[in-house]
Parts: C-alpha cells; sequence; structure tokens
C-alpha cells in the first residue's frame, strides 16, 4: 500500500493581454491503515493500549478488503457465466432461424416458387457470409 498526498499548485504569467493561470494539482491518498512508526511512538506517549488497538483495527481493515475483493471476483466470475450462457444461447437461436429461413425457402421452391425460394435462400447465405466476413455480424463493428 502507497502513501500518498495531495499537491496543488498555481503559475501567473503576466502577458499582453492580462494575466494568464495554469493550476496543477495532484491528489494523493493515504491507503495504509496503520499510522508511521514516529506517529505510533506519539500515541504511545498518549496511551500505551494504542498500539494494540491500531494493529486490531488494521487487521479487521485488511480482512474486509480480501471480503470485498473475493466479492468483487465472485461478481466478475458470475457475469462472465451469464456473458457466455446468453452468447451460445444468441447462436442457438441464429442457428435455428437459418434453418427455418432456408426450410421456408425449400418449401417454397417445392411449391414452384422459384423467386421466393431464391429470396429467402439469398438472405440466408448473405447472412452467414456477413457473419464470418465481417467477425461480428450485421450492423455491429
Amino acid at each position: 500500500m502507497a502513501k500518498q498526498s495531495i499537491k496543488q499548485r498555481e503559475t501567473q504569467v503576466p502577458t499582453d493581454s492580462g494575466v494568464g493561470k495554469q493550476f496543477e494539482q495532484t491528489f494523493t491518498i493515504e491507503d495504509v491503515s496503520l499510522p508511521s512508526p514516529q506517529e505510533l511512538e506519539a500515541y504511545k506517549k498518549i496511551n500505551p493500549n494504542i498500539v494494540d488497538f491500531l494493529l486490531s483495527s488494521s487487521k479487521k481493515e485488511q480482512e474486509h478488503r480480501h471480503d470485498m475483493d473475493v466479492e468483487k471476483y465472485h461478481i466478475l466470475e458470475n457475469t462472465n457465466k451469464r456473458d457466455h450462457k446468453l452468447n451460445i444461447l444468441g447462436m442457438l437461436l441464429g442457428f435455428f432461424s437459418l434453418v427455418i429461413m432456408m426450410l421456408v425457402a425449400a418449401y417454397m421452391l417445392y411449391l414452384n416458387h422459384p423467386w421466393f425460394a431464391s429470396f429467402f435462400g439469398g438472405i440466408s447465405l448473405v447472412t452467414v457470409i456477413s457473419i464470418f466476413v465481417t467477425r461480428n455480424g450485421i450492423g455491429k463493428q
């Protein structure tokens, strides 16, 4: 865990048309739950039992952070599983719709409607080809 701080710096530059300002700000956050050794010594002078309290608090904080990391991992794992199930479902529905379109085209050819059959068959082939050529399907980039 790193110790971080907040720094601000402003510079004014005179120009012919006025004064220009440059503002620089750096945010740093204290991510360590224990104070520095010098601060611990100062706390120990005030109360000798404070070091034990701070150590137990630090241990609880670390356990909480680990629990939160495990929970985040489980959330990501469940999200990935859901996305995988949706992908499989989408592929199955796409396959079945393609089969249905080809069956409709074959039935129309059987009923002696070659234009309608070629239209449906052509749409089916263009759809399959576009999926393999663009790798994402129609309308996705």
